[in-house]
């Protein structure tokens, strides 16, 4: 508990400082905009690209880890929906759609990563890695489309194709990921300055998105957003990774530290990009920073839990 509590108090910590200073009015409600548009349009670009790029692929595809990962995570994302619908009727489809996302889009960078490498050692990193290369491209694609047909007039079901292009031309987090995975497979790399200027760019989008989670929240109708929030933070911190525990475990029998290490990257609490999503599309926004709060401090718990249950695999400190 220790470990994971360590990481996560940052996390709050940072979250706080952009609370205080827009509750105190040191940054206007504007300027915290201005940061979510630099995290959207620039540093998170950064960071994918170069996460991506740099991915080494097996060369033999690993399909049970990817189908118990992202399965579970496209079925959350579904089932997510289809309740809510029936639980926040009033709700527009496309603040039905960041629910969804929150519910089952992981903190992967900030918290999965540092948690399940500390808890589980190196030799963690492969199967992290394997989900890590294709997660941001699979599921914001997903979120971007549903967004953009939810939100956005121009785009219908039957118009997509000829506008589908256009629309993501448009994503800068998207055409990131794309760029980042076709520079993969080209086998080229990034040269050292090019890779430490994406490194450092990189590195200031999720200090400033969670700055950007706070001020948001210094704005946020805390007794509208907590229910809602928490109805994410139990799909994503229960639902989710119980669905990715029982595909390994019993549907791909897969090694048992990949199942440890995929069900406590399915277990961290909901991600940063469900707040940038909400402010770029500027649906739920109060819901998203909410969840992303309230998920984090839960958990610090739930987290915990899975790593007693996972207690074997658990590297002696």
């Amino acid at each position: 508990m220790a470990n994971s509590l360590g990481v996560i108090a940052p996390v709050i910590a940072i979250i706080a400082i952009g609370f205080c200073i827009t509750y105190w009015k040191v940054f206007s409600g504007a300027q915290i905009a201005t940061l979510n548009r630099f995290v959207f349009m620039v540093a998170a670009p950064a960071l994918l690209f170069r996460n991506v790029a740099l991915t080494e692929i097996p060369d033999l595809t690993p399909w049970g880890i990817w189908l118990s990962y992202y399965g579970a995570m496209l079925v959350c994302f579904a089932v997510s929906f289809g309740v809510a619908r029936m639980l926040f009727g009033y709700r527009s489809n496309g603040e039905l759609v960041i629910v969804s996302f929150g519910g089952s889009f992981s903190n992967t960078v900030m918290l999965g990563i540092p948690i399940i490498l500390t808890a589980f050692g190196p030799d963690a990193s492969l199967p992290l890695f394997l989900i890590l290369a294709f997660h941001g491209l699979l599921i914001f694609s997903v979120a971007i489309t549903l967004l953009e047909l939810t939100t956005n007039p121009a785009v219908t079901w039957r118009s997509i194709l000829p506008q589908f292009g256009k629309a993501m031309a448009n994503q800068q987090v998207m055409m990131a990921l794309l760029a980042g995975v076709i520079w993969n497979f080209s086998g080229i790399g990034l040269a050292q300055p090019v890779d430490d200027f994406l490194a450092l760019l990189g590195q200031s989008a999720i200090p400033v998105a969670l700055v950007a989670v706070g001020g948001v929240l210094a704005q946020t109708a805390w007794r509208d957003a907590f229910s809602t929030a928490l109805y994410m933070s139990a799909f994503k911190l229960v639902f989710m990774p119980m669905l990715v525990f029982v595909l390994a475990s019993y549907v791909f029998a897969l090694p048992p530290l990949w199942v440890a290490t995929i069900t406590l990257l399915a277990a961290m609490p909901s991600g940063v990009f469900t707040s940038v999503f909400a402010a770029r599309y500027q649906v739920a926004e109060d819901e998203a920073s909410s969840s992303i709060v309230l998920s984090t401090v839960i958990g610090a718990l739930s987290v915990s839990v899975w790593l007693l249950v996972f207690s074997d695999f658990v590297v002696a400190r």
